[in-house]
């Protein structure tokens, strides 16, 4: 009978580390999963700093590179018109061409 309980002790020992180890296990997943977690966190935020001062900086190069492609059209505009009323018009060649192409 004392065969049976030290056999039955030790059975019952070996449950218990068996027990103790799955515990440890299921603890070190545990912290594992969160380890995981808040450095996914971390670098995702640092990733959307990194992305918002990036995207900040080319926003206001294509914003001061746009303003000075828009102020260059408009002066370039403003030349030709400039250079359109500087030319002396002749309305009376114009006209002598045109009744020339038109009733001939």
């Amino acid at each position: 009978m004392a065969e049976n309980t030290s056999e039955i002790d030790a059975i019952n020992h070996l449950l218990e580390v068996e027990k103790n180890a799955s515990a440890l296990i299921n603890d070190a997943a545990q912290e594992v999963d969160r380890r995981l977690s808040d450095a996914r966190a971390k670098y995702n935020a640092e990733y959307k700093s990194r992305y918002d001062e990036i995207a900040a900086k080319l926003e206001a190069e294509y914003q001061e590179n746009h303003q000075k492609v828009a102020e260059k059209y408009q002066k370039e505009i403003e030349d030709y018109k400039e250079s359109l009323t500087a030319k002396p018009q002749n309305s009376e060649a114009f006209s002598s061409l045109l009744d020339k192409l038109i009733f001939s």
